[in-house]
């Protein structure tokens, strides 16, 4: 096995948003999952969903946001909650959360964007990197198979590009590049990929039919069935599904496998966008709202229930000022200018937050919200979730705890979650029956975030400090001793004192070290050959504190002991440190140790480094440690 195989030991509001204005990382280390597999997370096994129809929705841009770095101040934490049954929660279950839950596996990763699916879940980074987790089928989750994920997984497929906004749908994902590149995966049932076909993808793919528009692809919302983008210059195109008009090219039959621009729109700048199962909006440069799709419930806010095959302006929405469309399942809610929330559609389930359960023709005042300015909206299938000024407020179908008050019951009218209350939240995200949401710490001078249950405490900087200075400390009851360094036969080794109720609550490769009955279990010294004691110490330091500051110059050794330990997060912390500091003076060396220890991911990292850079390296005395066979490899790799 290389070092990169699979060892055991923003918002995206309403789901596809988008708009105005180390190997493949499993995080946890292994756990036993409900199926009794014992897979580090993973599962192959079918767990059908009958909710086919869902949806998906795009509008506002999402919200750029800072994050921490590891171990330096306060990071924003991503809580989620509502149905878990497949793992979209990325808690590690397959529970149901009535409350909103830190998601623990993202703690020191730099989030920007969340999205949600109707069984998945991605984050967005700083660093232009995609995260997923949750259900596997068709590959939606971009990892090469169609196995199930309970804890966030890094998308290894695209680390050599820089993602700027990664959106959800049903069965499918899709992301955006820096350089207006669109990526798509999962199924490719209708066509919904755009790759020509009906084809699925389990690594993302691009879609080269939108290569050469001007400018490139700026937005994209994904549909149960459908998949819709916006250009640079503001052109609306669709692909996959036509039935009942949800593309918007007229037709209502067949299905639309290459993206084709939206013709009703081609004189439009669409600036907003949300797609769903059954219908499709969209906000011009004009301010002017326009929808198209099924017109079942008064979705389209048109004044009937008739269908709708192209786009069309929704009139009670004239002069409004909209600034984000978001479509549910059964209904539909645009945000103005002025912080004011409309809803349409659907009712059944108090979705609208108007106080009732009927339904709505066309765009109607929440005026429970009156008082409040609205940012950020999200519809899921059958409840919606709010952003205002105060926090986070939902409304609707309270099935598997979606609404996040801790219980099952419906609601009309919006009440603000409790739980998140008294945080700075950034950003919302929801789809069929979770919702995800991008928190800012209660206070400036925390490390890090932990939780327990439904309570969030953010930890001080003292307490990790206080769990440092007990690394290698032999006076603070330390019961075991790693013997570190040398070849093996006792020259030049040193001594690393830790505890094993430490080690083995946080590294399950530990525990299961202690537990075995082998000799490792019982001795009090345990021989930890070829691995100095600065990088050994690195690895203690992050398993007693969930921090660590690394130097590159020590990123790939520790990289390799991360992954012998099964240390997920770690690992693609130091792939995340490589990335930042390549630089022409180092990048040989660490390409040459990376191709040396079979670390696949660090390797094509420096690889792409040295190539892009080869003009300038090339003069240096660094390309000396490159091997004959390793230059050839970069010559041939050459544009």
């Amino acid at each position: 096995m290389n070092r990169d195989g699979d060892m055991t030991g923003q918002a995206s509001c309403g789901g596809s948003h988008a708009g105005c204005g180390g190997s493949e990382s499993r995080f946890s280390e292994s756990f036993h999952n409900n199926n009794g597999n014992d897979n580090g997370g993973d599962s192959s096994n079918s767990n059908p969903n009958n909710n086919n129809n869902n949806c998906l929705t795009t509008a506002n841009p999402p919200p750029i946001c800072t994050a921490s770095s590891f171990g330096s101040g306060c990071g924003l934490a991503v809580f989620s909650w509502g149905r878990g049954e497949d793992g979209q929660l990325g808690l590690g279950d397959t529970s149901d959360q009535a409350e909103p839950r830190f998601l623990d596996a993202l703690r020191g990763v730099s989030v920007k964007q969340l999205a949600c699916g109707s069984g998945h879940t991605c984050v967005l980074t700083q660093d232009g990197e995609i995260y997923t987790w949750g259900r596997g089928d068709d590959g939606r989750l971009g990892h090469g198979d169609n196995g199930w994920k309970y804890v966030p997984r890094l998308v290894n497929a695209l680390l050599g590009q820089v993602v700027t906004l990664v959106t959800c749908g049903s069965y499918h994902t899709a992301a955006v590049t820096n350089n207006g590149a669109l990526f798509t995966w999962g199924g490719g049932m209708y066509g919904k990929l755009g790759h020509g076909n009906e084809s699925g993808c389990t690594i993302p793919r691009k879609v080269e039919k939108l290569s050469g528009v001007q400018g490139g692809v700026k937005y994209v919302a994904c549909g149960s069935r459908h998949t819709v983008a916006v250009t640079t210059e503001g052109a609306l195109y669709s692909w996959g599904d036509q039935d009942n008009g949800v593309a918007g090219h007229e037709k209502t039959e067949g299905h639309q496998y290459i993206p084709k621009l939206v013709e009703k729109l081609r004189d439009k700048v669409v600036i907003g966008l949300s797609a769903c199962g059954f219908h499709t909006g969209c906000i011009t440069q004009e301010k002017l709202v326009y929808i198209w799709g099924e017109g079942k419930f008064g979705r389209l806010g048109l004044g009937n229930e008739r269908n709708c095959h192209s786009p069309r302006i929704v009139e009670h929405l004239r002069g409004a000022n909209p600034k984000q469309i978001s479509c549910g399942g059964f209904h539909s809610a645009v945000i103005t200018e002025d912080g004011k929330l409309y809803t349409f559609g659907g009712g059944e389930h108090g979705q609208l937050g108007v106080g009732d359960k009927f339904n709505r023709l066309v765009p109607t005042l929440v005026q429970a919200l009156e008082d409040s300015f609205v940012e950020q909206i999200a519809c899921g299938w059958s409840h919606t979730v709010v952003l205002t000024e105060d926090g986070i407020s939902s409304f609707g179908n309270a099935e598997h705890g979606k609404l996040g008050h801790g219980t099952v019951r419906k609601l009309s009218t919006p009440h603000l979650i409790e739980t998140l209350k008294g945080h700075k939240i950034v950003s919302i995200a929801s789809y069929n029956e979770h919702t995800a949401a991008l928190v800012e710490p209660v206070h400036d001078s925390c490390a890090v975030w932990g939780a327990f249950g439904s309570n969030t405490v953010a930890v001080t900087t003292s307490y990790v400090q206080q769990m440092r200075e007990l690394v290698n400390n032999e006076d603070s009851f330390a019961d075991v001793v790693f013997v570190v360094g040398g070849d093996g036969d006792g020259d030049c080794q040193e001594c690393v004192h830790a505890h094993k109720a430490i080690l083995a609550g946080r590294c399950e490769h530990f525990a299961a070290m202690f537990r075995s009955g082998m000799r490792e279990s019982v001795e009090r010294e345990i021989e930890i050959p070829n691995v100095s004691k600065t990088v050994f110490l690195l690895l203690m330091e992050y398993i007693y504190t969930d921090s660590v500051a690394i130097d590159v110059e020590h990123a790939v050794d520790l990289y390799i002991l991360a992954d012998l330990y099964g240390l997920e997060r770690l690992r693609s912390i130091c792939v995340t440190v490589v990335k930042r500091n390549l630089s022409t003076a180092n990048a040989p060396r660490i390409l040459q140790q990376a191709a040396d220890e079979d670390c696949v991911i660090l390797k094509d990292i420096s690889m792409d480094f040295v190539i892009a850079n080869f003009e300038k390296i090339s003069k240096t005395d660094g390309i000396r440690v490159v091997s004959h066979e390793l230059l050839l490899e970069i010559l041939s790799n050459r544009p």
